[in-house]
């Protein structure tokens, strides 16, 4: 197949990629950067530089030329603002032969809006959520510090706040003017993150990991893979009442005395590749979700921790 993968600077980028040409896969890689300012664009059959999404005709008009001139059957998004952009193509990419490897629109909008899920897994009542208010509805009286703030429709952590008295909220009012944040208590613990995969069928496969160090952007850097059939079930009964298709992140706070469901994001991961050493092909069984094919649900998921480093790579040598 030729496979699309867009926003090839995020992490999860060099695994998706290595994973679909091993598959034997075409790979079309994009980005907004140069070319040789992301070594892992050296790993595509094809690089092409993109434009902001936050133009989203431009965006749009884009993926589409880009889909017909290089005959592409799948895309396969890997950062959260690009979500509601292929859910909103999806028909249309459908009607031209392109699958949008994302759950439907209504679901990723609701992942995406951090209050609002807050709110309808709280309803749901499958697991402990951290209850959310929005900034510009709280009353001051009311706040019990130390709290966090963070963007209603973040991602990576960017803008996350912790709030510990009434002039930092005035601060995080101040310079949150043009961008929707919420609010909510501040809990210490350990952050769990759960890899699943979920089938149209109604079969998920889940795999956890504590993470022991992350950088400033929220991501792992050192993990531990665990078993945890509690954290199995909260996220299938999760998933199949949402209706997530394909993989997503369930992300947890845990506590000596509680298990918090933080936050859910329909998309891979930036550790996916810790799923893959664990044992479990996130890539490859997110692409059968929407190619019809059935997804491997026999595994066995190796306990370990995981270290991530960095490589530095040699892209371009000026002439001198």
């Amino acid at each position: 197949m030729k496979i699309l993968v867009t926003s090839i600077g995020a992490y999860a980028a060099d695994i998706v990629i290595k994973t679909l040409r091993a598959g034997g896969h075409e790979v079309t890689g994009i980005d907004i950067l140069p070319k040789a300012w992301l070594p892992v664009a050296y790993n595509t059959d094809r690089y092409i530089r993109a434009p902001r999404y936050t133009d989203r005709d431009e965006y749009k008009n884009f993926i589409t030329r880009a889909c017909a001139e290089h005959g592409l059957d799948c895309i396969m998004p890997l950062t959260d603002p690009e979500l509601d952009i292929m859910g909103e193509m999806k028909e249309a990419l459908a009607a031209a032969g392109v699958c949008a490897c994302v759950s439907d629109l209504a679901v990723t909008r609701l992942c995406r809006d951090k209050h609002r899920l807050t709110g309808y897994l709280a309803r749901e009542n499958i697991c402990p959520v951290i209850p959310s208010i929005l900034l510009d509805e709280a009353a001051e009286a009311q706040l019990d510090f130390p709290l966090v703030a963070k963007p209603r429709f973040g991602r990576s952590s960017q803008g996350v706040i912790k709030v510990s008295s009434l002039a930092e909220l005035e601060y995080v009012k101040e310079t949150a003017r043009e961008t929707d944040y919420i609010l909510l208590p501040y809990i210490e613990g350990s952050i769990i993150s759960v890899d699943a995969v979920r089938s149209p069928d109604n079969k998920t496969v889940c795999v956890a990991r504590r993470e022991l160090q992350r950088n400033l952007n929220g991501a792992g850097t050192t993990v531990e893979i665990i078993e945890n059939p509690l954290l199995n079930g909260i996220c299938e009964k999760t998933a199949d009442m949402l209706g997530i298709i394909g993989t997503a992140i369930f992300e947890f706070i845990e506590t000596p005395e509680q298990l918090y469901l933080m936050e859910i994001n329909p998309r891979f991961p930036g550790g996916v590749e810790f799923s893959h050493m664990a044992g479990y092909d996130v890539v490859t069984n997110h692409l059968r979700c929407f190619t019809g094919e059935a997804i491997e649900t026999k595994v066995n998921i190796r306990k370990m921790i995981i270290a991530r480093k960095y490589e530095a790579h040699i892209t371009e040598i000026s002439e001198e």
